[in-house]
């Protein structure tokens, strides 16, 4: 008899400076993982009424003070339509001293500033609301044809707007009123910053993006979570008011846990699964490892046998161990949110059947991910090489513990 598969549950506590928002699976076992607080504060997503301070015109990009004494960088090729703060601004390419509205897409990095756009984008649960494409598009990944073109049947008796939306992958099972109502959520969010900015005299801020915690909760796992759960009465307010306005059909799924005896974090092993994701070393049950390093250029993993594989069936364990290898390392990608190019030197194995069936197993894994996660190829040194899309900073960089 096939084993009746529990609720998913997405666990949120505070350890020490960390507030953790953590996807659980069937074995209590971390499959995702947010993290707030600790080390660094993120600022992607923030909206601010910035002044541009400097034009560069050898490489056409902008430097943009946000706040006081803080600047970010932003290319101009990308910046066809901003928003001015200025009502009155006539419109033409943008100059120093213009006052507009800018978004923060990438936080700073030792010495590069943080990356800004005026494209600003509002994300929901079902879509996304974007100033720079006017008119309706789907994720790359939204494949119900017959729910896209409701969607854009209805979409089309709203008639004409100076902004756009995207259509989230998690709304292709949502009803059409609540991809609508919230449509209509975030336009009316939009107008109202949009209308801010125009009065906004000074460089200020004038939205800030939801805590990882919240953004864990509108950013999928909708058919994966069943239950959310914490056991902090502060976050579950917070969470309980997000709910309320921005996902009031997930409200039901929010508990606040009390018992006095044993914490979150004791009854999941929290700190434990947390120091294991942190470190060099992972123990595949095979008896291989692997090891992660992340560098400057690049994050280099490297799979190892771990223990004495005879001649005889060799090249069978190098599959058999590289296969489990790809499992893992594609859960690793996620669990430490590592980003930018990834090098995989698996165990090399002489057949390209078994070369191939790899590779083909490796990408399915990847697939996985809710994040961009590319395999471009396996190089004649048998290294693989993956891409994956950088939005937050990797855990190691954010943990405080």
């Amino acid at each position: 008899m096939k084993k009746k598969r529990e609720e998913g549950k997405l666990v949120i506590t505070r350890i020490e400076n960390n507030i953790l928002s953590l996807l659980m699976n069937d074995d209590n076992e971390i499959e995702q993982i947010y993290c707030d607080g600790g080390r660094f504060e993120s600022l992607v997503g923030n909206i601010y009424v910035g002044r541009v301070t400097n034009i560069i015109d050898n490489i056409n990009g902008a430097f943009v003070e946000y706040a006081s004494g803080r600047s970010g960088f932003m290319l101009l090729d990308d910046e066809p339509d901003p928003t001015f703060a200025d009502i009155n601004r006539d419109e033409g390419p943008i100059r120093c001293g213009d006052m507009l509205l800018v978004q923060i897409t990438k936080d700073a990095s030792k010495n590069k500033e943080p990356v800004l756009t005026t494209n600003i984008t509002l994300t929901g649960k079902y879509i996304v609301l974007t100033t720079k494409n006017p008119g309706l598009h789907f994720s790359a990944k939204f494949r119900n044809k017959e729910k896209s073109a409701e969607i854009l049947e209805r979409y089309e008796q709203l008639g004409p707007k100076e902004y756009g939306f995207i259509i989230r992958t998690n709304a292709a099972n949502a009803p059409l009123d609540s991809i609508f109502e919230e449509i209509d959520l975030y336009s009316q969010l939009w107008l109202t910053l949009r209308d801010c900015g125009y009065y906004k005299k000074k460089i200020s801020q004038i939205y800030s993006a939801p805590k990882s915690y919240l953004a864990s909760i509108r950013d999928g796992y909708d058919e994966k979570v069943h239950t959310i759960i914490t056991d902090n009465n502060k976050i579950y307010k917070e969470i309980s008011d997000y709910l309320t306005v921005y996902q009031p059909d997930d409200a039901d799924k929010l508990q606040l846990y009390d018992n006095p005896y044993v914490s979150l974090d004791v009854l999941y092993s929290i700190r434990s699964q947390i120091e294991d994701v942190l470190s060099e070393r992972v123990w595949l049950k095979s008896g291989g490892y692997l090891i992660i390093q992340p560098t400057e250029a690049l994050i280099s993993i490297d799979v190892n046998t771990g223990k004495y594989v005879s001649k005889r069936d060799a090249q069978r364990e190098f599959l058999k161990i590289n296969l489990e290898a790809a499992e893992e390392i594609a859960r690793q990608i996620r669990l430490r949110n590592l980003s930018g190019i990834i090098v995989v030197d698996f165990i090399n194995m002489k057949s390209a059947a078994s070369r191939d069936l790899l590779l083909k197993a490796f990408e399915g894994y990847l697939k996985r991910d809710p994040q961009k996660t590319t395999l471009v190829d396996m190089t004649k040194l048998n290294l693989v090489e993956v891409t994956r899309k950088k939005e937050r900073r990797p855990l190691y960089e954010l943990m405080d513990i």
